[in-house]
Formats: C-alpha cells, structure tokens, sequence
C-alpha cells in the first residue's frame, strides 16, 4: 500500500470509527437515561404513594430524556475536547506527557547518539522533517511510539530499554516501523482516540464523584441516610461509564491492530532488511521486561506503542497489537520459534562506529549538480511515502557529503538558525552588507556571527544537500521560544526581501519552513479531504502549475508547453494559463492552502502533473526537484530525494 492509499484508507477508518463511538456514545445515553429515570421514579415518593397503575411508557417523560440525554452528551463532549485540546501542543506535549527526555541536539551516550542518527536517515530517506526525538530514561522495556498531528510537529520517543537491549539494526526496524505511522497519518488518528476514550470516561468519573459525596453525606447522617441516592446514582453512572469504555476500548483495539501490519511490511521496506525489526520483536519476547512502560499514563496511549505496552485482565479482547508470534512470522517467515535474550551493549564500539558516520567521506561539491533521470521524479511520486523509492543506504550516502562541521550546528538553534539564514544570503557584496547589518541589529547576540562562520561552506554545498540540511535543522528550530521563533520569521522574511526579489530556491525554502514550524509553534491542523473533485480547484491548480511552469522554463513558450503537458496529464479541461504578470505569491499561497485539503488519492494526480511541467523540457534539475520539494510539502505528501543518476 502506497502513502496516498494508506492516508485514504486512515481516513476512512477514522470515519467508521466515530461511526462506532457515536453508536457507542447513543447507547450509553440511552443507558443512561433509562438508569436515572428509574431512579428518579423508585426514589419518589410520589409513585408509592399514587395506588393508580402505570406502565413505564405512561410514566416516560420526553422532556426528561431529552435533557438528560443533552446532558449526558455535553459531558462526553466536553471530557473529549479538554482532552484533546491539553494534547493540542502535538508530539512534544505527548512525549512530555509520558516523561520523555528530548535528545534531539544535546545526545549524552553514544546509545543516544546512534539514535539520533538512525532517525535522521530515516527521515531522509522518507522525505520528511527531522522529528524530535525523546527518552524514556525510567522504562526498561523495549518499546517506541510516534505522536503528533503533522509530520511537521511529530516526534519519536524510545524507551530505555530499547536504547540498551537492540543492535542498530534493530533499531532502524522500530523506527522506521514509527516512520510509518507517521507518514500515513496513524499519529492524528490516535490522538482523536484518546480524547473520545476520555469523554466517555468523564461519566464514570462523575459517577464516582457523586459516589464519594453520597458516602460523606451518609456517613455525616447516617440516620437518615441522605446521602444513599447518591451513593446508587453514583454507582449507576460508574458502571455504565466503564461499560462504555470497555466498548471503546474494543474498539481501539480493533482498529490499531490493522494500521501495526502496515507499520511492520512499511519498516521491512525502507530498510529492506527484515532481520532488524524481526529482531527486535524477538528480543521484546526474550525480555524480561518485555514491552511494558510503567508509566501512570501509558494505558492512554497504548495504541500508539511500537509493541503492546500495557497488561489487561482481557489481553485477546483488549490488545491493540497482533501477538508477537504473528508479527515476526509475518515479516520472517523462516523464524525458529526461538526469541533472543538481549545483552549488554558494547559503548566503546557504538561510539567508534557513529563517529565514523558522521564524518564527510566525499568532497560535497562532488555531488551530483546536473540533470536526474526523469523517470526517477514520476517513479518516486508514484511511491511517495513507500520506502522502495530510495532505500537508506541512499539517506546514509548524503549525510555523508555534509560537512561535519554543518551537520553539527544544524543540531543546536543557534547553529539551526544561522544555517537557514546562510541559506539565503545574497551574491551581491553590497545586498549581503545589508543582511549582515540586520541579522547584528536584530537577530539573537551570537546568530550573526555563526551566520558567517558557516555561509562559505553553505553556499559551496551542491544544490542536492540545501534541503538535507534543512532537513536536519527542523528538530533543533522547534526548541526555539515562541518569540525567538516570531523573531526568526520576521528575520528570515527580511533577508529573502532585502534584494527586491523572491528567487524560487528563497521561496521554496521559505514555505517548507514555515509549513512545517506553524504546525509545531502556531498548532495549524489542516483538514483532509474536504475536496472531493479537482474540478473544485481549478483556479487554485491553474495558479500552481502556471508558477511552476514560468520559475522552470527560460520562456514563455516553454512555459505554456510545460503548463499544457500538466494539464493534459490532470485531465482537466479548461485550466488557465497565467502570464507571469498574474502570479501572485499571496494567492499562490491561499492556493496550496486548500489544495491540501484534496482527498489523499487526488494528490499523486496533481503531483504527477507538477512533474510533467517540470520535465516537459526533458531535464530535470535539482533547483526543480527543490520546488517541487515545496510543492509536496504544502500537500503534506513527503516527496524522498531522488537517487543518484
């Protein structure tokens, strides 16, 4: 299953899961309902006192039910949206949550170290941002999660004991297994779920609330004993609270443990080796510790583990993972049976092995710098987000034409800042005064100086490599405040202006940072699949592709072959094509802004056609690969860098 079809199929899922929550949610009202007003009907004196015989129906009240079923619906909804509103800060309020570390540019241990850079590669190799990345120093078990709502505020969280007990391998296994819900959009599904488990629980919440108050209240008279209708009423709602979330619970269930076979065939793919997650799984079955996080809150988030974290009393009924045995027969048909217990890691050999990768073999100006097979562009957007585009070898590969020197001040927001700013320096000595001049009056006491420690290296790197490393500055740039990050855009904006003109490398770099740290800072969660018709957006397509076609073509006949070859590729009829004179980066903006909202399965259309355009010329280079690169972004469809021709 490719990433269009996965994010279609997470969002039908999603559409019968609320589906199965509001039948869940009606019959707990009507429940409901029916308890209290038998209890309003036995604790009235008024019925054993009136000797006329009534049936239920005679005695049913409309006004009743309807309140107490508005009631009983404000309390479900009112629990799910405090809850999901608390997750709203995304994956680091997870992460926290579950009492992560982040580890993200400040790695203390090689362990540590080797994991920031397998999630780097493999960050890579998808085409997406650099997530944070998080410890669980206290949980010796072997287990993982991903959260968030976007690929731009994800993070990936690891226990302890998955640092400690997996080879490197094995750990590629469980992060690209992560990698996988992140990229097909499992991470908003298990938000939705932890707030709509929450709502239902907030009934039995109340009921044990009214519970204790009845219990002090009959202790303080007991010979009266006021406070008994509570105690019932109380118990009443606990037990019909927990019956609901014993059903949402099933539910949940159900539905994780189809997304985890996915995860799985999703890591054997992109590090095309079977062996590591396999292994993985079987240390966790040779483990004595197993997967399980102690945490108070783990049970919340059970859904979203690498590998079941918690026990029930229920495990067949409740399990949100298939049986370990299923999995690794899955991925390793030719397993033995037996599990592996795990040992003691060799810190000395980890340290001298990540050294070595993170050290530049190759010249960077020796990168690649011409044209890429064109079948390489419509092949990798046919696979977007599916691992065989480029494998991580290909990921390993290029971080190994970074300098070293690069590589390690895009881990830290200093060094992350004055990267992107170096970014976009311009040629002219007098244009670069000017923005040195700014960057000392306005940006924060050191980021100017760094900014020119760096821009030499900066600007000599191939074209291929300005992405990767704004790749790998993501993480570090979401560490900032919420001024420093306003102070950042207003500097950034700035430096991009101060010439008088947007170049498309500037505003490709300037959308996919903005994309990706609005929904970390500013919590922005589009809506997928509003859309339904591309014929809905002809305007906003018409827009795109006119752009495109005028910023990769030298003239106005190029570019009306190239925007023609998109058309016809879209089979749409009647598109528009813009005079450069009518492009408006504004409305190109609000453009991509809806487009997003296409439903996953029109999206590979569209890029397939901003592939056209860009190749109708027969070369492809890597100034295009880049816009195109934005493009994707802003359709939140990670796009990997093509191979080396």
């Amino acid at each position: 299953m490719d990433f269009f079809s996965a994010q279609d199929d997470a969002r039908r899922k999603t559409r019968w899961l609320i589906i199965l929550f509001v039948l869940a949610i009606l019959s707990l009202v009507v429940l409901t309902n029916l308890f209290i007003m038998l209890f309003v009907e036995y604790s009235n004196d008024y019925y054993v006192q009136n000797h006329t015989p009534m049936t239920f129906w005679q005695k049913f009240d409309w006004a009743r039910f309807s309140a107490i079923s508005l009631g009983v619906v404000v309390v479900i909804a009112a629990g799910s949206g405090i809850r999901t509103l608390s997750l709203r800060g995304g994956g680091k309020t997870v992460a926290e949550m579950m009492g992560g570390r982040l580890v993200s540019g400040n790695p203390r241990t090689p362990l540590e170290r080797r994991l920031v850079n397998v999630v780097e590669e493999i960050a890579i190799a998808s085409g997406t941002p650099v997530p944070q990345v998080y410890v669980m120093e206290h949980e010796p078990g072997i287990n993982a999660f991903a959260a968030g709502y976007t690929t731009g505020d994800a993070v990936v969280a690891v226990t302890q004991g998955t640092l400690e007990k997996l080879n490197r391998a094995e750990l590629q296994g469980v992060i690209a297994h992560e990698f996988s819900h992140i990229i097909n959009g499992d991470m908003r599904l298990n938000i939705r779920l932890i707030g709509l488990l929450f709502g239902i629980l907030m009934v039995a919440l109340i009921g044990r609330l009214l519970f204790r108050w009845g219990a002090l209240g009959g202790s303080r008279n007991s010979k009266e004993n006021n406070g008994i209708p509570l105690v019932v009423l109380g118990l009443g709602l606990v037990i019909l609270g927990y019956a609901g979330v014993f059903f949402g619970n099933l539910i949940k269930a159900a539905v994780s443990r189809q997304r985890e076979y996915l995860a799985d065939a999703s890591a054997v793919q992109f590090t095309r080796d079977p062996t590591g997650i396999a292994g993985a799984l079987m240390k966790i079955g040779g483990d004595t510790q197993g997967a399980i996080i102690n945490h108070p809150d783990a049970e919340e988030l059970s859904h979203a583990y690498f590998e079941e974290g918690t026990r029930h009393l229920f495990t067949s009924l409740f399990a949100t993972h298939p049986p370990l045995e299923q999995r690794i027969r899955k991925v390793l048909p030719s397993w033995d049976g037996e599990f592996i217990v795990p040992v003691k890691p060799d810190l000395a050999q980890i340290q001298k092995e990540e050294d070595a990768r993170t050290e530049p073999r190759i010249d960077p100006q020796d990168m690649m710098l011409g044209g890429v097979i064109l079948g390489s562009v419509l092949d990798n957007i046919d696979k977007t987000g599916t691992p065989e585009a480029v494998n991580v070898r290909q990921a390993q590969q290029m971080l190994e034409y970074l300098p070293g020197e690069l590589h390690e001040a895009a881990q830290e927001p200093y060094g992350a800042r004055a990267l992107i700013y170096a970014l976009v320096l311009d040629q002219d000595r007098e244009v670069l005064k000017k923005q040195i001049w700014h960057l000392q009056d306005k940006a924060d006491t050191g980021v100017a100086m760094l900014t020119e420690k760096h821009m030499g290296q900066v600007k000599q790197l191939a074209p291929k490599l300005r992405l990767t490393l704004v790749d790998l500055a993501m993480p570090a740039l979401r560490q900032l405040s919420a001024e420093q990050y306003q102070l950042f855009k207003e500097n950034l904006q700035a430096l991009i202006e101060m010439d008088g003109e947007i170049t498309t490398f500037e505003w490709a770099l300037h959308r996919i940072i903005l994309h990706n740290l609005d929904a970390h800072f500013e919590h922005r969660i589009s809506r997928i699949g509003k859309y339904k018709h591309l014929s809905k957006l002809s305007g906003e397509i018409a827009l795109m592709l006119s752009y495109l076609a005028h910023n990769t073509h030298d003239s106005k006949m190029d570019a009306l072959h190239a925007f023609q070859a998109a058309a016809s590729e879209l089979g749409l009829k009647g598109l528009k094509f813009l005079n450069e004179a009518e492009l408006d980066l504004d409305k190109l903006d609000q453009a991509m802004a809806k487009l997003a909202q296409l439903t996953p399965l029109l999206k590979p259309r569209l890029l397939k056609a901003a592939a056209a355009c860009v190749t109708a010329d027969g070369e492809v280079t890597a100034l295009e690969m880049e816009l195109l690169r934005a493009f994707s972004s802003l359709l939140d469809c990670p796009l990997p860098p093509i191979p080396n021709a």
